[in-house]
Parts: structure tokens; C-alpha cells; sequence
């Protein structure tokens, strides 16, 4: 019989055998990919950038001759960027999962004409500063003192950046602007490792905008101060950002 969702789920309304197929899968989080709320499915996993329709849904299961679930994923395999629906059997999930996840991957690795080499490079370099040993920086968000320090910096960025906006640079302020936004909006929400690659890739592209703000945003002191809070909590780490 399959099986159909409406509102709120009940997990004794679940078979254990299901619950447990997919236990490992919920509240997962990775470098490439979102756990969301599954609504009326299973599971539900969305694409991290924000300027993709990728996913990976757990729609539902049915037990008549064997255990099954019906997965719908976005691309399909890498010859196409469409979906696919299909039943598989439950102990198919990892294959098929592992297989989409490998895609987005390949989508992060893979270099093209819409990438910005120049940006990129910056950003890795920042990134790679932070030294994440965290066995959880892909799952796990930070600290609250670590997100309210993150935000004090952001919030500093927001109120004097558009002191260094001009006619030539308009567009690309306007988007450090948003990616600022964007950042401070999931401070709480997203995993560590989410927030350094963000956070890397602003501070990227202000450095793209040249000496004057980076020593206006940037200072060693700075970054400084944000590495180190970041790693050790600094109780004051905020006030050296001021």
C-alpha cells in the first residue's frame, strides 16, 4: 500500500523499518547540499546555492511485495540537468543519493566561463586560513557567541561599505551588499562550514575591490579577530571588530 502524507506527520503512524531506513538522513547536512522540512515527504534536500532548483526528495514507501520508496532527484546524472521519479528498493537510497551528492560536487569543483577565477582564488585563500578541524563543521552550527561575533563584523561591512560605492563599482557593491544579507540571515541556520565559505567569498570580493577596502574591512586585526574568535570564543572578540 503507498502511503500519503497530510499534515503534521506522526512517526507511530510510520512503520519502524521505514523510520529506520532513513534515520541516518534526517537533519543531514552537507559542504553542497540543505536538509529542509520535508513537508509531506520523508525526506527533502535542496541544492546550498541559492541560484539552483537541484533536490533530492524521499516522496513516500510502499510495502507490498518488498520495501520501497519513491525518490524524485534534480539533475538526474550528469548528461542532464532534468529530474527523475522512479520506486527503488529501500536498500537502493545510499547508491542513488551518493550519486546526486556527487554531481553537486562536481558542479563545485568544475570550472567555467561563470566563474570568476580571480574571486575564487581570494576566497580559497581566506577559507583554507580558517583551519576547520571541527568533525562536525559540516552538520553543526556555531555558537551563539561565535554567530553574534560574525554578525557585529557583517553589520560593520553593511553600515560603511556604501561609503566606497561608485558609478563603476556599483553592481558588484550591490551584491557583496546581498551576500551579506543572505549570510546574516543564516547565521543560525547553517552549518559551519556554510557560513566560512560565505563569509570567505565576501571577503573575496571585497579584496577584488582593492587596497582601500581591504585595509578599511579587512585589516589584519580584523581577520585576525574573527579567526581567533571563531576558533576560541573570545569573550571580547567582538569589540576589537569596532
Amino acid at each position: 500500500m503507498e502511503i500519503k502524507y497530510e499534515g503534521e506527520k506522526m512517526k507511530k503512524k510510520i512503520p519502524l523499518q521505514v523510520l529506520e531506513t532513513i534515520e541516518s538522513y534526517v537533519n543531514l547536512q552537507g559542504t553542497t547540499f540543505d536538509s529542509v522540512d520535508p513537508n509531506e515527504f520523508l525526506l527533502k534536500f535542496v541544492d546550498k546555492d541559492n541560484n539552483s532548483d537541484f533536490y533530492f526528495n524521499v516522496e513516500t514507501y510502499k510495502m507490498e511485495n518488498d520495501f520501497q520508496i519513491l525518490i524524485d532527484f534534480k539533475p538526474s546524472n550528469k548528461q542532464t540537468v532534468g529530474n527523475r521519479k522512479a520506486w527503488i528498493r529501500a536498500e537502493q537510497l545510499e547508491f542513488n543519493f551518493t550519486n546526486w551528492l556527487k554531481i553537486l560536487e562536481g558542479y563545485d569543483s568544475v570550472k567555467t566561463v561563470f566563474d570568476d577565477p580571480i574571486i575564487k582564488a581570494y576566497s580559497d585563500e581566506y577559507y583554507t586560513e580558517f583551519e576547520i578541524i571541527d568533525k562536525d563543521a559540516d552538520t553543526k552550527p556555531f555558537a551563539t557567541k561565535q554567530i553574534l561575533l560574525l554578525d557585529d563584523h557583517l553589520e560593520g561591512i553593511q553600515m560603511k561599505i556604501d561609503n566606497f560605492q561608485t558609478k563603476e563599482n556599483n553592481a558588484e557593491i550591490e551584491k557583496i551588499k546581498e551576500n551579506i544579507q543572505e549570510l546574516r540571515n543564516n547565521l543560525t541556520k547553517k552549518s559551519k562550514k556554510w557560513v566560512l565559505k560565505k563569509l570567505s567569498n565576501i571577503w573575496a570580493k571585497i579584496t577584488n575591490q582593492g587596497p582601500n577596502l581591504m585595509k578599511e574591512f579587512l585589516s589584519e586585526a580584523k581577520k585576525q579577530a574573527i579567526k581567533e574568535g571563531v576558533k576560541f570564543l573570545f569573550e571580547n572578540g567582538g569589540n576589537l571588530l569596532i
